[in-house]
């Protein structure tokens, strides 16, 4: 829900600087622009990507090469979920880690945008807290595929191609 109300945000922002500026070239106007429309959409939409991470992963909604697998016994499907999750969670943590030292390092420096001067470290905050969430739900569905392949059966949401 965040990262979708945030993309409705940067959306919101861009038709009003879009309109502003357009309305000043056709009519002659003083409106302009919303000063920094870029950096704001910048910002915006890293956030909303690690907002939306978790939530695919969960769902298994991740891009899925299923055109060999879709067909094999729940078991089978779930070793190749397995050792996909893993190497997820490998990634996912690695991303977070390293996500966390430009945190800090955005912070020490007092990185700002160069038109509104927004501190840049409270974006990198809140993308960090929606990367360790992404972990945490890897690491979820990491054990999800353990217990799959341990009862044949399927756990919660169907793999995306298969909806």
């Amino acid at each position: 829900m965040a990262g979708g109300l945030l993309l409705v945000a940067i959306m919101l922002v861009s038709s009003v600087s879009v309109i502003g500026r357009g309305l000043s070239q056709v009519f002659g106007a003083k409106v302009s622009g919303v000063p920094g429309d870029i950096e704001i959409v910048q910002l915006g939409c890293a956030v909303a990507v690690f907002a939306f991470l978790p939530l695919c992963q969960l769902e298994r909604a991740n891009v899925l090469v299923g055109a060999f697998t879709k067909n094999l016994p729940v078991r089978y499907r779930s070793m190749f979920d397995l050792a996909a999750n893993l190497l997820f969670l490998v990634l996912a943590f690695a991303l977070a880690l390293q996500l966390w030292h430009g945190t800090v390092e955005k912070f020490r420096n007092h990185d700002t945008t160069m038109v509104l001067r927004i501190p840049e470290g409270w974006a990198y905050t809140v993308a960090l807290a929606f990367a360790w969430l992404l972990v945490i739900v890897t690491a979820y569905t990491v054990a999800r595929s353990i217990m799959e392949i341990g009862t044949d059966r399927a756990i919660g949401p169907r793999p995306s191609g298969e909806h």
